[in-house]
């Protein structure tokens, strides 16, 4: 178990000296390692067992991705909330200032 340890982080080095030769950096990652961590898993587990590893660690990823994604949404409409109501703020000032004078 130690030695598909130690070879899974050889691999993972590897995979990212080649990756970043490509523009799209995660594509290229997700390719060099997905083919010998499935061989691995294969291996070590068995077909429907790597399998059910695979589809877990491709349910977890998009999850998070999808969690991170809607978070930033989220961030990104309150910041341009503030905006607005500093910019309403400002022209109800310069009217107030236009009325006084």
């Amino acid at each position: 178990m130690t030695a598909a340890v130690i070879v899974l982080v050889l691999i993972a080095v590897v995979a990212l000296a080649v990756a970043s030769f490509f523009t799209n950096l995660l594509v290229a990652v997700l390719l060099s390692l997905g083919i010998p961590v499935a061989v691995l898993l294969h291996a070590l587990l068995g077909t429907l067992e790597a399998a059910f590893a695979i589809a877990g660690l491709a349910i977890l990823v998009a999850l998070i991705q999808t969690i991170t994604d809607t978070l930033r949404l989220v961030r990104e409409a309150k910041r341009t909330t503030r905006r607005r109501t500093q910019a309403r703020a400002e022209r109800r000032a310069e009217d107030r200032s236009r009325i006084a004078a």
